[in-house]
């Protein structure tokens, strides 16, 4: 994802970038297109670009178990700072540098590691997912089952009792 930038005057610009998701070597739990919805502010001294990105995923739910597609989500910051100075590299917080005469930005290494960073620690197929019964693995979303509530496996009262404690 190239922006050339001498193409706009000083100013706030809006635009959309895509990508397919091989061109920007995604993983393979990503399809489709990488969409970039891109607001940028550019200055004599600087380009600041404030981007949102969506791409669909093939996710599995923790709870679950199930395969879903998703689409995921993620907003960032970058700010290009026009220098002469290459020593000021500062790519960790998202400050590039520019040289005078550069007239294009490359956002791709940017774009493809905060959608990679959009998969939620917590994957769930739906918010209100009921997971698994414990005892025999039925999808509760899908059926109720047969097993006592009350009766509870030997394994987790280690657990159980670590929760009673906790509460």
């Amino acid at each position: 994802m190239i922006i050339k930038i001498n193409n706009y005057e000083d100013g706030i610009h809006e635009f959309e970038l895509s990508e397919k998701v091989e061109e920007l070597g995604l993983e393979e739990k990503f399809f489709d297109k990488v969409k970039c919805r891109i607001k940028m502010d550019k200055s004599f001294s600087q380009v600041v670009l404030f981007c949102e990105t969506s791409a669909f995923a093939h996710l599995t739910c923790d709870r679950c178990t199930e395969d879903f597609d998703a689409e995921v989500f993620n907003d960032f910051v970058l700010t290009y700072l026009v220098s002469g100075d290459d020593s000021k590299v500062s790519e960790d917080e998202g400050v590039y540098f520019l040289k005078p005469e550069q007239d294009r930005i490359n956002i791709s290494k940017d774009v493809k590691e905060y959608v990679n960073l959009s998969i939620p620690m917590k994957v769930l197929c739906d918010d209100n997912c009921k997971g698994l019964c414990l005892r025999c693995g039925t999808n509760l979303n899908n059926e109720t089952c047969s097993c006592s509530q009350g009766e509870i496996n030997p394994q987790w009262l280690p657990l159980m009792k670590l929760k009673d404690k906790l509460k």
